[in-house]
């Protein structure tokens, strides 16, 4: 079945996918974007789950400043399961996090089969029934959050910012992702590189998108977020940025790359 919508024609998929979006690099736009792709892809008629596994908690923050049920952390060390621990939201769903999740690193560290366990609660799970897509916002390091993150995930996406040294920083994380996706992993796939931040008025960050482009040809590269003051407002009153201005450069840009991933 083929839904249109607009131009555009969206493959009507109930298959689950888990899409982690990672960078070893902070400050990209990794936890924006994993609330934005979110939020539109809810806009689009899907049904989204959000996992923050980031101990900085940006993502959560954004959500919600209400005290949890439970976090991640509960997930990891298996104090509940997955659908105890998700909080229903009114754009999506979500399982939050906290900075206590950091307490819990040396315990998951000594832990057998230790990148598995959110793959196996996930298994274990009703969410491949509940839900179209899983975003996993990973914290910007290879820790064993992020392995569990991309032990479970059929895909990731990698904002990128539009700066030189972002740019420099990719040869570095696909270096990385090397030896998870060798041993932890090897259906895991970059399902395409996200270019964000760019300012259209700047010449070195046309140049960096344009040098983004031209490096990286053998991967999806998505149609870059360009810089708004709008995404700023996120985690305010918790709102989405369609919610704050869908009319906004920030809610247009997202909402064509959640239909870039639509449609493959």
């Amino acid at each position: 079945m083929i839904v249109k919508l607009g131009k555009f024609k969206l493959k009507e998929d109930y298959r689950l996918e888990i899409i982690s979006i990672y960078n070893l690099k902070g400050g990209v736009g990794k936890t924006t974007s994993t609330h934005s792709l979110a939020a539109a892809l809810k806009e689009l008629g899907k049904r989204v789950l959000v996992i923050d596994i980031d101990p900085q908690s940006s993502l959560t923050f954004m959500i919600t400043d209400e005290k949890l049920k439970a976090t991640t952390k509960d997930v990891l060390l298996e104090l509940k399961n997955v659908e105890e621990s998700i909080t229903k939201g009114e754009q999506f769903d979500y399982i939050g996090s906290t900075l206590e999740l950091t307490l819990s690193e040396l315990e998951l560290n000594n832990t057998y089969n230790k990148e598995s366990i959110l793959k196996n609660q996930i298994e274990r799970s009703l969410i491949h029934e509940n839900y179209d897509f899983c975003l996993i916002d990973c914290p910007p390091s290879m820790g064993i959050f992020t392995l569990n993150a991309l032990t479970v995930s059929d895909s990731l996406i990698i904002p990128c910012q539009c700066e030189l040294l972002s740019l420099e920083g990719l040869n570095v994380l696909f270096q990385a992702l090397k030896v998870p996706t060798k041993k932890l992993n090897q259906k895991l796939k970059v399902k395409g590189i996200l270019p964000t931040l760019l300012n259209t008025r700047a010449g070195i960050s046309k140049d960096a998108y344009e040098m983004l482009i031209e490096s990286y040809n053998d991967y999806k590269i998505y149609k870059p977020i360009r810089v708004n003051a709008k995404l700023g407002e996120l985690g305010i009153d918790k709102r989405t940025i369609f919610e704050i201005d869908k009319k906004s450069n920030g809610a247009k840009d997202y909402m064509e790359v959640a239909k870039e991933i639509l449609n493959g």
